[in-house]
């Protein structure tokens, strides 16, 4: 029996470029979780995969187009009723994104390291909608410094209470 879904989206490039991420996460984890009005398709992906890569210029749009391929597996898709289906919280005027990794648990966020305009060392922790969670708010010179900062929040966010200042 085939399966499809199919979905369309037009966004900004930010928000394309947060499902793409899911797309990512998925292929990382191993499993894809695509949304649906039915209720989320969970599927599994083997370690090696086909890429196909397909830029069309029609009339006087471009087209770019990726599909991955592999042969299926005793491993069916799985449709995951709605009632059961875990959901991001979303805010009131933002749309769900549509494609995540299956556990997606562990995939709300990601911590990216990078060298900022004045060749210092800075995190930030990146919500896979696309917006900035949180920042390191200095520049590191060393990497290593940075990396450190990075991992320390790690270790200790889990356990950290949160207190209300109501003196202003």
């Amino acid at each position: 029996m085939a399966q499809e879904y199919e979905s369309e989206l037009t966004a900004s490039r930010d928000e394309i470029a947060a499902v793409l991420s899911g797309v990512v996460d998925g292929l990382t984890a191993g499993s894809i979780r695509l949304g649906g009005e039915d209720g989320p398709v969970v599927f599994q992906i083997p370690e090696e995969v086909a890429l196909e890569i397909e830029l069309e210029t029609e009339d006087d749009n471009l087209s770019l187009e990726l599909e991955l391929e592999w042969p299926r597996t005793d491993i069916d898709v799985e449709e995951t009723p709605v009632d059961t289906a875990e959901e991001l919280p979303a805010e009131d005027d933002e749309p769900p994104i549509p494609v995540e990794a299956a556990d997606s648990s562990q995939t709300f966020a990601r911590f990216e390291l990078f060298l900022d305009r004045g060749d210092e060392w800075r995190w930030r922790l990146r919500h896979r909608n696309g917006n900035i969670i949180a920042t390191s708010g200095e520049g590191y010179t060393r990497k290593h410094n940075a990396q450190k900062g990075l991992r320390s929040v790690m270790q200790n966010a889990p356990e950290a209470k949160v207190t209300e200042d109501t003196e202003n």
